[in-house]
């Protein structure tokens, strides 16, 4: 074994000096690659993709943030080294839930879900992936993998993976409609307790919560999410879900695309909509990471929910 620490100033020495370590450490019959892989919203990100000739699963790993975490010396490059390797060697290549793929796909279909994307800033991608439009947005599907330990993760549906799978977009659609909520269930909560939440995580002690808060105390917003506040934003489509909160409510709401990972849900009569359009944008602009930006538009329930296909899909 060969591992390299010598000091490195940019990315592309990081990852070179990485492809080294990594080969050198798990020695023949693997193969270390970098590239850059798309993500969503045409966002790109540089991985590092570890494959054996043995294993058909190839997992890809964001370089950025662990070159981050190098440059302000919080690991070192050989620490880097071991967690990434770690990492690859405590996934189970027979329990990531792809072991059916080739032999019988079928076996697949209670792991099929969907996710909501934006359909402009995702166009250019959208005809290699089976999808359906809806409102700005785009309805994307993917299967649900185990990547280490109880840890769950997602692969992309494309063409050919549906090919493989035998599944058109129609019956994707279907099956993902069934699966979502019970896959990902649904949470709904005060945008109160969420804001306190995010605070405490970031070593915000109790007493001094309230004061950074101001007037978003006891705000009449809802914030709707998944269990794992991942991809929560599609939770709208949940069958029933909106007919529900607008019964409950009492009346109609305004749905705020605060993410792709989570919605908030604004009673109609608390606010001007045209306020909330210009903060929506306002906000993806200066506070929400490009691909996680779900988009610059407000949804009203019900009237933006009386469309034909969407009434399909919520009946």
């Amino acid at each position: 074994m060969n591992i390299s620490a010598s000091p490195v100033l940019d990315m592309d020495g990081f990852t070179r000096t990485l492809v080294h370590n990594i080969s050198s450490s798990l020695g023949p019959g693997f193969e270390v690659t970098v590239s850059d892989q798309e993500k969503n919203n045409r966002i790109t990100y540089t991985c590092l993709t570890i494959r054996h000739r043995d294993n058909k699963i190839s997992p890809n790993i964001r370089v950025d943030e662990l070159f981050s975490a190098y440059k302000k010396g919080i690991w070192s490059m050989e620490e880097i080294t071991r967690r990434i390797i770690e990492s690859y060697e405590n996934i189970d290549q027979e329990t990531t839930g792809l072991e059916d793929l080739y032999s019988d796909p079928q076996k697949l279909s209670d792991k099929i879900f969907y996710r909501l994307i934006n359909y402009e800033r995702n166009c250019e991608i959208l005809d290699s992936f089976p999808h359906f439009r809806i409102l700005d947005l785009a309805i994307v599907f993917c299967l649900s993998v185990t990547v280490s330990n109880d840890e769950s993760g997602s692969v992309k549906i494309d063409n050919r993976l549906a090919s493989i799978i035998g599944l058109d977009a129609d019956k994707l659609l279907t099956i993902a409609l069934r699966n979502t909520p019970k896959l990902f269930p649904s949470e709904f909560g005060d945008l109160d307790d969420l804001i306190a939440n995010i605070m405490r995580k970031r070593g915000i002690p109790e007493h001094m919560i309230p004061v950074f808060m101001g007037g978003c105390l006891h705000s009449p917003m809802k914030v709707l999410t998944n269990d794992k506040e991942y991809f929560g934003a599609s939770c709208i489509l949940y069958p029933g879900l909106l007919k529900k909160f607008r019964e409950e409510l009492g009346k109609d709401f305004f749905i705020i695309p605060s993410s792709v990972n989570e919605t908030i849900i604004v009673p109609a009569d608390c606010t001007n909509i045209d306020h909330l359009r210009e903060m929506v944008r306002d906000v993806n602009q200066t506070v929400v990471p490009p691909d996680q930006i779900l988009s610059d538009n407000i949804y009203c329930y019900p009237s933006d929910f009386d469309k034909d296909f969407i009434a399909h899909l919520l009946s």
